[in-house]
């Protein structure tokens, strides 16, 4: 019999912070009416209550066991300690006393939760509610430490990953942060259906008014993305770096008030510069034809048709002639290769668009403020960046663009006006293996992800880093963030990396893992009070992340219509996440 209706054990055994407690007979299995409301006992996970003086300690379940004695079978908890409430109803994490043996144990009622979880407001935001127990008390975050202190939202596919974070950026927005300054690094236009009433859509789809200007690029990034496939020997790449870095100090040169002295720009100094002149005048160094020998005045090209750089159109030249007869090669035909081709393949490709349609105009103000300003949200609260539709390696160099840039107006804002300090910003990274795992493709990418996780938190920069493999995310980048949300992970590597994440007192919690229902996640961290295990609010409405339905499957065959997918294909569009 037990001394009050929610006693259900009592203390046998205490090891520091780790106590075991035998169950009263008739208690296990059992699922009490309190107060008109079940309580299931013994749930790992739940919540217990021990009584101690004017206050009461707060242990979490982490294993059920039975053992076999000479008085029948004994059944037990292991519970660990992991806060008190104090006379005053204060919940706090920690403890100051120990139980001591035959201390009754009780399971922790609504009242209990409540002084634990603060009430939603715009401080502490709702993001769920408590799935073992009680199904109607919220779980609240604090959202300062949520933001600032980065969060990684972790989960296997199909366990709902996409939805808890929609839901929690609508939590956000609901509980009256209508300024809020989030921008969703989306690579699957995935969150369009369930943001887009809240925020500025940006796609690199044709017409999408995402913007990435490519001369934010330093040298070897810029190579990548316009040179590629195949190695830049060392003649053209120097040639490159040198027209670069003329470009960018003729820039400065045509501007009335520079901001910059041209000579200390670099080829990596994020400078406008034009790339369909460097093209064209390695182009033209390339294959210029001439009527006299290289070094014989004066060295005029044989040209057949003059070309225009701004439509990318090379020059023709006379063809070379196979004897010692003219026209003669230059003194640098052929020095450069396929580069200069590859260049232009590439700028005239639409897929590139939303990287080649940000050529400067000579004289004109600086355009970078105008690209970033796109990149926030404005008068919205959440900006979405989709770069689906376009190849990997490409868009992962472009966010590296748009984080890196990102982190450097915020350290150069003080605390009255620009991004940061003045007004945070919350960068939500989707598929953030992607670009901080040992496969990144992108080292400007991993480097400006991790030394936000390192540094952002000082400039008022936030993380939350998205991904469905935990295992191959950057230990420098995890190891930062303050929160996790955990929903199911079926990969034992996973598994591991997260359970390494969480305290040691956490680890009977994190056994949970792999049997955690879609939507269910272990929250832990500093912006939880306690280490929880919660159901996240269905996001309303939802992302278009669900498995497509097979409804179209039903009746008669047919044929399929794919020349609208074609021309999309064809045209560098890509059909967006809304269907449209």
């Amino acid at each position: 019999m037990t001394g009050t209706p929610t006693e259900i054990a009592r203390v046998s055994e205490v090891l520091g912070s780790k106590i075991r407690a035998d169950l009263l007979p008739g208690i296990a299995g059992s699922a009490p009416l309190y107060r008109g409301r079940i309580y299931r006992i013994g749930q790992v996970g739940s919540l217990v209550r021990i009584p101690l003086g004017p206050q009461e300690l707060l242990g979490g379940v982490t294993m059920l066991g039975i053992s076999e004695g000479q008085d029948g079978d004994r059944r037990w908890l292991e519970i660990e300690l992991l806060g008190e409430i104090n006379s005053f109803g204060r919940f706090s994490r920690g403890v100051t006393s120990y139980p001591s043996l035959d201390d009754p144990v009780h399971f922790a009622t609504e009242e209990i939760y409540a002084k634990i979880f603060p009430e939603p407001t715009q401080e502490h935001v709702a993001i769920g509610r408590l799935a073992s127990v009680s199904a109607s008390q919220p779980v609240t975050v604090d959202l300062a430490k949520f933001v600032l202190r980065h969060s990684a939202v972790l989960g296997s596919t199909g366990s709902g990953k996409t939805s808890a974070v929609a839901s929690l950026l609508q939590s956000i927005v609901a509980a009256g942060l209508g300024n809020a300054n989030i921008v969703v690094i989306d690579p699957h236009a995935e969150y369009v259906a369930a943001l887009g009433a809240w925020s500025e859509v940006h796609s690199v789809h044709v017409d999408g008014g995402l913007l990435v200007p490519y001369w934010a690029l330093g040298l070897e990034d810029l190579l990548k993305v316009f040179a590629t496939p195949g190695n830049v020997e060392p003649v053209p790449r120097m040639a490159f770096a040198e027209e670069v870095t003329k470009e960018r100090q003729d820039f400065l040169r045509s501007l009335t008030d520079p901001w910059l002295q041209p000579e200390a720009a670099t080829v990596d100094t994020p400078v406008p510069f034009d790339l369909r002149e460097v093209w064209f005048r390695l182009d033209t160094a390339n294959r210029a034809t001439y009527p006299d020998k290289p070094g014989e005045p004066p060295q005029v090209p044989s040209v057949d048709e003059l070309g225009d750089a701004k439509y990318l159109r090379p020059t023709r030249f006379t063809p070379h002639s196979m004897g010692n007869q003219p026209p003669h090669k230059g003194a640098k035909y052929g020095y450069y290769g396929s580069v200069p081709g590859r260049i232009r393949g590439h700028l005239a490709d639409a897929r590139f668009r939303f990287l080649t349609d940000t050529h400067p105009v000579p004289g004109s103000p600086d355009p970078l403020p105008g690209y970033i300003d796109g990149w926030l949200g404005r008068a919205r609260p959440i900006s979405i960046l989709d770069f689906s539709g376009i190849p990997g390696d490409v868009a992962d160099v472009a966010i590296g663009v748009v984080l890196q840039l990102l982190l450097e107006v915020a350290i150069h804002s003080n605390d009255t006006a620009g991004i940061g300090r003045a007004r945070p910003v919350l960068l939500v990274l989707e598929e953030a293996h992607r670009f901080i795992g040992p496969d990144a493709s992108s080292t400007l990418a991993k480097s400006a992800v991790e030394r936000i996780a390192r540094e952002g938190r000082k400039y008022g920069l936030g993380l939350m880093l998205v991904s469905q493999r935990p295992s191959e995310l950057s230990a420098t980048a995890l190891a930062q963030c303050g929160t996790i949300v955990a929903l199911r992970l079926t990969n034992p590597q996973d598994q591991a990396i997260v359970r390494a994440a969480l305290p040691d007192s956490l680890a009977g919690l994190s056994e949970l893992l792999p049997s955690l229902k879609t939507g269910e996640a272990v929250v832990s961290g500093e912006a939880i009070a306690l280490p929880t295990r919660i159901a996240i609010r269905r996001p309303s409405p939802e992302p278009h992340a669900a498995d497509p339905s097979l409804g179209s499957w039903i009746g008669d065959g047919r044929s399929n219509d794919v020349v609208e997918a074609v021309s999309r294909w064809r045209s560098g569009m890509r059909s967006s996440g809304d269907g449209k």
